[in-house]
């Protein structure tokens, strides 16, 4: 995202975040697989706790963290000084969190 300058759940290439998350968490064996994300675009100076006072300030983004099903979780940080596209040059610091469940 913060290299192609877009911010969406919506993958680069239009594929929902479901799909691309399947990529690397597949359902394999099991009967059951979901996931969640919540994305983050903020000044480079945010901290882990800014970002987790955002979400929880967001009914969407804090079912995701406190919701019980959730069992495995990812989450990447990336910064930019001169991010380009949606992020107009500015530097950015974008966070996603991938949650995830197979049974």
């Amino acid at each position: 995202m913060a290299t192609r300058g877009y911010f969406s759940h919506t993958s680069a290439n239009g594929t929902s975040f479901d799909r691309r998350v399947a990529q690397y968490y597949p359902i394999g064996r099991y009967n059951y697989w979901s996931v969640g994300e919540n994305l983050l675009w903020s000044s480079p100076d945010v901290d882990a706790a800014g970002a987790l006072n955002m979400w929880m300030n967001s009914p969407e983004h804090r079912a995701n963290i406190l919701s019980a099903r959730w069992r495995q979780i990812g989450i990447s940080a990336v910064h930019m000084d001169a991010g380009p596209g949606v992020f107009g040059g500015s530097p950015v610091t974008v966070i996603t969190t991938d949650f995830g469940v197979r049974r």
